[in-house]
């Protein structure tokens, strides 16, 4: 039982909630359809996200429990590291509501540009030469050579 006192509780509790997450998201998409006739279905890539999350939340959970078992205490959580994760997460959900009105390739622009320069803090040149060469790629490789349509904003583009 002494084992199970150096068990981080703020990360089992997480892990709880990311396993409960995932079997909703499993369980909503299992009434999709998995695939179509011209490929993977609305419920294929949510279905396989919650499995893969709840999965990856239960090794989480086995690794936790294997390292308190082996007598070692949970690291420190760091906490500057959390605070760039959710601000990244911020700007993924930004860049999401943007894609309608701005279009895919303004949002990731400016969803890349914001990434590389206040999360990774890299210069404004190497986050204009990835954001716009990734851009440009994407857009060549689905509208051109794929013709897939991506959301367009006021620009054509």
């Amino acid at each position: 039982m002494k084992a199970f006192k150096l068990l981080d509780r703020s990360e089992l509790v997480a892990a709880g909630l990311l396993i409960a997450l995932g079997v909703f998201v499993a369980a909503q998409a299992w009434d999709w359809p998995y695939l179509t006739k011209d490929g993977p279905g609305p419920g294929f890539f949510p279905l396989w996200i919650g499995i893969s999350l709840a999965a990856l939340s239960i090794l989480l959970v086995a690794l936790q429990m294997k390292d308190a078992a082996a007598g070692m205490a949970p690291g420190k959580t760091d906490w500057q590291g959390t605070g760039r994760v959710l601000v990244g997460w911020v700007a993924v959900m930004a860049a999401a509501a943007l894609l309608k009105p701005a279009g895919f390739v303004v949002s990731y622009v400016l969803l890349t540009v914001f990434l590389i320069v206040v999360v990774f803090r890299q210069s404004w040149a190497a986050a204009a030469a990835v954001s716009l060469g990734s851009a440009a790629a994407f857009w060549l490789l689905f509208v051109k050579l794929l013709k897939v349509r991506l959301p367009a904003g006021p620009w054509g583009f």
